[in-house]
């Protein structure tokens, strides 16, 4: 995700804003359309519960003026799949959002609901934490308690937000529910760089799907051989070959994408765009996966504090992991004085290799050499990364699970592996196509008068 603001703020960073903005979000047929007409003055919104009444996103006053809700069209709808999802990223990049509120319907099983929101907030990783909260609609069809939903929500999902809702519900006590938690707000942009990350489209063509599965299964191959070679290495050899072969892992991503672009004639454009582009990120999506193991592998050799110990700014929601110093008082952005912090002065030289996957008699090996070290000029960081406020190491909330972890030489980030390569022939159309569908949906979307 990116910021959102002539500015272009860094992702997730906290804003000012004149009034609260909550997106809904949602199967069709769970009610968010209604609760629409609930907390605003709109009429004629609820549809049959099996098509969506809802075509593209709404954003309206509630009746008091207090807060700005937006209607999104329910998922799974009989309408063009990438236009659905573009109506639902315009509703992100619309306004600074307080809260995105997964609607779920209330169900016999208190499984059902739950994995739907598991369902959704699997594909919002994406997004910051604290945005993410759910709303649970026709709670008076049911009687398990409310108070134990809770619990399995937050301690399964991790999703501190839950909210329910009758048909009986008095507006104005729903309304100011949803109001007590919006306590931040965030600028958050969609655009071509994410959209395939929050977002699934395309076929199934087995072709191509049996292609896929081979791309990612050799990735698969590849670190597993990785992690019996890398025995051979020991010390500092073995700390260089990680971080280098974290990159060459990288560039095999791109390497995957042209190659099932080529070899499936793929030219982003015209009417195979949308499906082509999926293809694409289901490949990419599944190698991530792969890649964040390997990005926790290096962080254990950032500090003796590893990967579990990385903490959030406050502030502007950054994530860090210290690698010196103390836990006490520290400046948000500080960064480590030599480039090559990981490891200690005495380590002037860095390692180099280079990485093959080689068929050899009907069976691939990875190859792995040693190239001469090349000398290393310790250097101070020069880019300003971070809001500069003093923060408190003791007092900083954890990550579980970091999104981003430092590398050797800079900050590396999931995002920085580009789910569509701007390498690959034919994704420069895709990238205009879908950054100009956004903007157009975002200029569609008309704000009602605010009520008195």
């Amino acid at each position: 995700m990116k910021a959102a603001s002539s500015s272009n703020p860094k992702y997730g960073q906290s804003g000012h804003v004149n009034y609260p903005y909550v997106v809904l979000i949602g199967h069709v047929g769970t009610g968010k359309s209604t609760l629409i007409e609930k907390l605003t003055d709109a009429k004629n919104r609820s549809g049959d519960g099996h098509r969506s009444v809802t075509r593209s996103s709404e954003p309206f006053w509630t009746f008091d003026g207090s807060m700005v809700i937006c209607d999104t069209p329910g998922t799974n709808p009989e309408a063009d799949k990438f236009q659905h999802n573009v109506n639902v990223a315009a509703a992100l990049n619309f306004h600074p959002i307080s809260r995105l509120l997964i609607v779920v319907k209330a169900d016999t099983r208190m499984a059902n609901p739950l994995d739907r929101i598991r369902e959704f907030a699997t594909d919002l990783l994406e997004l910051p934490d604290g945005i993410i909260g759910t709303l649970v609609t026709h709670m008076d069809t049911v009687s398990w308690n409310e108070g134990e939903f809770k619990d399995m929500v937050q301690n399964e999902l991790g999703i501190d937000c839950v909210l329910f809702s009758k048909k009986n519900s008095h507006r104005k006590i729903l309304l100011d529910d949803i109001l007590a938690t919006c306590t931040e707000t965030m600028n958050l942009r969609v655009d071509h760089d994410n959209f395939l990350k929050l977002f699934k489209i395309g076929k199934s063509e087995r072709k191509i799907i049996l292609q896929t599965r081979r791309e990612v299964q050799r990735f698969r191959d590849i670190k597993d051989q990785f992690d019996e070679a890398r025995k051979a290495f020991q010390g500092k050899d073995e700390i260089d070959l990680v971080f280098e072969f974290q990159a060459w892992m990288e560039n095999q991503v791109i390497v995957a994408q042209k190659k099932l672009a080529n070899e499936n004639n793929f030219t982003f454009y015209g009417h195979k765009a949308e499906a082509e582009a999926g293809y694409v990120a289901n490949m990419t999506n599944q190698m991530r996966l792969v890649l964040y193991d390997l990005r926790l592998e290096a962080a254990k050799y950032q500090s003796e504090h590893g990967a579990g110990d990385a903490r959030r700014c406050p502030h502007c929601n950054e994530v860090w992991i210290k690698v010196e110093g103390c836990d006490g008082d520290t400046t948000c952005g500080d960064r480590p004085s030599i480039s090559i912090d990981v490891r200690n002065a005495s380590f002037s030289e860095l390692g180099t290799f280079s990485f093959s996957w080689q068929n050899i008699t009907e069976s691939f090996k990875l190859a792995i050499n040693k190239l001469p070290s090349r000398k290393i000029v310790h250097k101070k960081f020069a880019s300003k990364i971070g809001c500069g406020n003093t923060i408190n190491w003791s007092r900083l909330p954890k990550v579980n699970i970091p999104p981003e972890l430092a590398q050797v030489v800079k900050p590396v980030r999931m995002d920085e592996v580009p789910i569509l390569s701007k390498d690959v022939p034919g994704a420069s159309k895709w990238h205009a196509a879908v950054d100009h569908a956004l903007d157009n949906a975002v200029a569609h979307m008309k704000l009602n008068k605010r009520p008195a």
